[in-house]
């Protein structure tokens, strides 16, 4: 990680979110985790608090075993989870009266219980020293307006929204004054270039269901892997069912392989000539500005990407140069076929994608992004 002085004085950073052990269908446990490496880099004190056997991490221990946990322990010796039961109302309260007195900043992640989320807004006005932020990765307030509604986030210090069109309806529908852009970013010291065998010419990391990119998949993954039969194409997620998994092995030659580890996936892309992303339809469509995690990861570890088109309205990437972008089925074949063939290319694109995440969006930038927000939030108040 870029040294960077620490800031002075040390704080004391409470972080709320649905799993930092567990990545299961759980893609915002990469960037959190990332933000507290770098904060503890930094010379803060970060203590993270999820609920015990929550949705992600019992669906890992279900599926994978409590290897799995072990694994994650042993890949982030430095992470730790305090694990919470919510008891009824009044000790729930008096539990988060001391875990907000002891802290300077407390940072709740939309995937939490609405009354747990209430619950801190409501309480840490009790607190002066104290600045409370709501830290939104989904698209919630757009799917789900009145559900967001909800929450009580006025009571917030401010608000952070992983997206311009996210952070605008906010603004303009919710009428918070305190909303901030913080884009996700990579842990470039977990993502980054290494050195691997060819497994598979062809990598999708991306789980299945919601019906939001499912057609996607099938026109921009499967069918390529029809028209490139000498090419190999591998796939890792969740949620595929039986018949979408038979289908992949007998009439697309796809290679499943399932749940994979997030620290685990920069040896998948280093053993892949490519990968390709493709955005949800509420990415492409609807919400303009915003990338997933993944692209950050796979361009932090030097390998090209090719990706369908989405809205980079804040100009995070230079398309074409840090990555492709193909709009039909037949020019997504063509870019596979290409890069397959010309590892100069696939080294020009890989270098300088490395280049722009080093330059701009590595998770220290972002950290240094929040600090910097919290101490005007601190001037101003």
């Amino acid at each position: 990680m870029t040294a960077v002085p620490p800031a002075a004085p040390s704080l004391r950073i409470a972080i709320f979110g649905q799993s930092l052990i567990s990545d299961w269908n759980h893609g915002n446990a990469h960037f959190l985790r990332g933000l507290v490496r770098a904060l503890q880099h930094l010379g803060h004190t970060v203590t993270f608090y999820e609920e015990a056997q929550n949705w992600s991490l019992a669906n890992l221990i279900r599926e994978q075993g409590p290897g799995a946990v072990a694994a994650f322990y042993a890949a982030f010796p430095g992470l730790t989870s305090t694990m919470y039961t919510l008891g009824d109302p009044a000790e729930r309260d008096d539990w988060l009266r001391q875990v907000l007195a002891g802290a300077d900043i407390v940072l709740v992640h939309e995937w939490n219980t609405p009354d747990l989320i209430r619950a801190i807004g409501r309480l840490g006005h009790e607190f002066p020293h104290l600045t409370t932020l709501f830290h939104d990765t989904h698209y919630r307030a757009y799917s789900e307006p009145e559900t967001m509604r909800a929450l009580g986030l006025e009571q917030y210090g401010a608000v952070f929204a992983f997206s311009p069109s996210i952070a605008a309806i906010y603004r303009r529908d919710f009428g918070l004054p305190r909303v901030y852009v913080v884009h996700e970013a990579a842990d470039v010291d977990l993502f980054r270039p290494l050195e691997r065998p060819v497994a598979q010419d062809v990598v999708f990391i991306g789980n299945w269901g919601d019906q939001d990119r499912n057609e996607q998949v099938r026109q921009y993954f499967f069918a390529p892997s029809a028209a490139l039969p000498d090419l190999r194409f591998a796939l890792y997620g969740v949620r595929y069912d039986a018949e979408v998994r038979a289908l992949m092995r007998t009439c697309y030659r796809i290679d499943y392989r399932g749940w994979v580890a997030n620290y685990r996936t920069p040896e998948v892309y280093a053993a892949s000539k490519m990968s390709l992303h493709i955005p949800r339809e509420q990415y492409s469509n609807a919400l303009y500005g915003t990338p997933t995690i993944r692209v950050f990861e796979v361009l932090a570890c030097g390998r090209p990407l090719i990706s369908l088109p989405w809205p980079d309205t804040d100009h995070l990437f230079t398309a074409g140069a840090d990555y492709l972008v193909v709009e039909t089925p037949r020019e997504m074949v063509e870019a596979i076929a290409w890069l397959a063939h010309d590892p100069a290319a696939r080294a020009r694109i890989g270098a300088q994608a490395r280049a722009t995440i080093l330059a701009r969006h590595t998770c220290l930038h972002r950290t240094q992004q929040i600090l910097d927000i919290v101490a005007e939030l601190r001037s101003a108040r």
